[in-house]
């Protein structure tokens, strides 16, 4: 049996050990889960329990199933134009809504990434939104080493030899308390 062929559960749980990415649930599985909540009346906890689910993903799975039906359940992309940011958060302002039912009417997957649109556009307005903003931030960039003179290189070899022999010192002190200690606890004992 082919790791694919597994059943859902198992490739949910083996997938957890080797990837570090979130688990990405096939269509047929999320539906099996939706309808078991919706048709069988089972609650969102339960069913979460029997998948080893978050209840929050099932949640999210009733919410984009009942407005949009089957189609709420495939992949949603998640590269989104300035323009549909833009009209996301005009909606949601205009309409009082709140993160997680902005995210269902649009079928935007994570309320986070709204959260983080709402705050680029309360600081920097409709232009923020423009600017991908995607991944690890930078550090600052690092001002390119030029080529030590010899005596540059004797001065830093110095340092770490200083360094290195400080350490030593301090480490052969402590061996030696420490030697000094377990003499101390067998006299005692004599």
């Amino acid at each position: 049996m082919s790791f694919l062929e597994c059943p859902q559960k198992v490739r949910h749980f083996i997938g957890g050990i080797f990837m570090s990415r979130k688990i990405k649930h096939d269509y047929n599985f999320k539906k099996a889960v939706v309808k078991e909540v919706v048709n069988e009346g089972l609650s969102a906890y339960a069913v979460s329990l029997k998948y080893n689910l978050g209840e929050s993903m099932v949640r999210r799975w009733v919410s984009f199933y009942r407005a949009h039906g089957s189609k709420g359940l495939k992949p949603i992309r998640n590269k989104y134009s300035p323009k549909f940011k833009v009209k996301v958060i005009q909606k949601m302002k205009e309409n009082s809504l709140s993160f997680q039912q902005t995210c269902v009417l649009f079928k935007i997957p994570s309320s986070e990434t709204l959260v983080k649109w709402v705050k680029v556009y309360n600081e920097k307005g409709r232009e923020g939104l423009s600017i991908e903003n995607r991944g690890r931030i930078k550090s600052m960039p690092r001002k390119p080493k030029k080529p030590m003179t010899r005596e540059e290189q004797l001065l830093d070899e110095l340092a770490d030899l200083k360094a290195e022999n400080a350490y030593l010192k301090k480490l052969h002190a402590l061996v030696q308390s420490e030697k000094e200690k377990e003499e101390k606890r067998k006299s005692s004992r004599n």
